[in-house]
């Protein structure tokens, strides 16, 4: 299939999605020209995208968290494929942080670009998963083509034999593809430490000054963001 027609496939209507701008950072306009390589670098420098973005899409991932880890994989799923339309890459192979795949959602992501989004999400929740790159029989079979991200439901080991579900944001359906040939990459919040041997001084206490605690802007209403799922 050529781009046009994969494009004229998967293109879907999405919706305004409006509601989710302010929980979603503002893009800077920066633009990394990477190194030539193939698609086992390109799941390489996602990783490194995710780890280095994720907090772009901090506070919406409180708003696609579900009561279970399937839940939230169908809600992160759902936002994906009904709020951000779909765009294959040409030969420039397009890398978006969450910020610019939400500024860009009108024009379209393609797949690397959907699953750095959901891991994104997923690393703020503390939820391990992969990002997986396939062979397809029946597209392109010697090549890796397609990437998405699985999410075993084993959170504890993070092993993926007591089942997994998927998150693949250029489908409708969210089921598995056919695959010859897998590779997978690890994905799992660090987070940072700091040793502490002796208490600091904390504000507020007898002996420090007397400033105000700023009150903060309120927050607004998240209602309008949550009730859109339907589950």
């Amino acid at each position: 299939m050529t781009k046009g027609e994969i494009n004229l496939v998967l293109k879907r209507r999405i919706k305004n999605g409006d509601e989710f701008n302010h929980l979603i950072e503002k893009p800077k306009g920066q633009k990394v020209k990477l190194k030539a390589g193939d698609t086992f670098y390109s799941v390489a420098m996602m990783k490194v995208w995710v780890e280095t973005f994720y907090k772009q899409v901090a506070k919406l991932s409180q708003i696609l968290k579900g009561k279970t880890i399937q839940q939230t994989c169908d809600k992160i799923h759902y936002f994906l494929y009904y709020d951000i339309q779909y765009q294959a890459d040409g030969v420039t192979q397009n890398l978006r942080s969450p910020a610019n795949s939400w500024f860009n959602r009108r024009e379209g992501i393609d797949c690397k670009s959907y699953s750095i989004f959901a891991s994104s999400v997923l690393m703020n929740l503390g939820i391990k998963h992969y990002i997986r790159q396939i062979k397809q029989p029946n597209f392109n079979p010697r090549q890796y083509t397609h990437v998405y991200v699985v999410v075993p439901f084993d959170q504890e080991s993070g092993k993926l034999d007591k089942g997994h579900c998927i998150i693949d944001g250029t489908l409708q359906s969210n089921k598995e593809p056919n695959y010859t040939d897998k590779k997978d990459v690890f994905m799992n919040q660090k987070l940072p430490h700091v040793g502490l041997n002796c208490p600091r001084p904390r504000k507020g206490l007898k002996g420090a000054s007397g400033k105000t605690k700023k009150r903060s802007a309120p927050k607004k209403n998240s209602n309008t963001s949550r009730n859109r799922f339907p589950f």
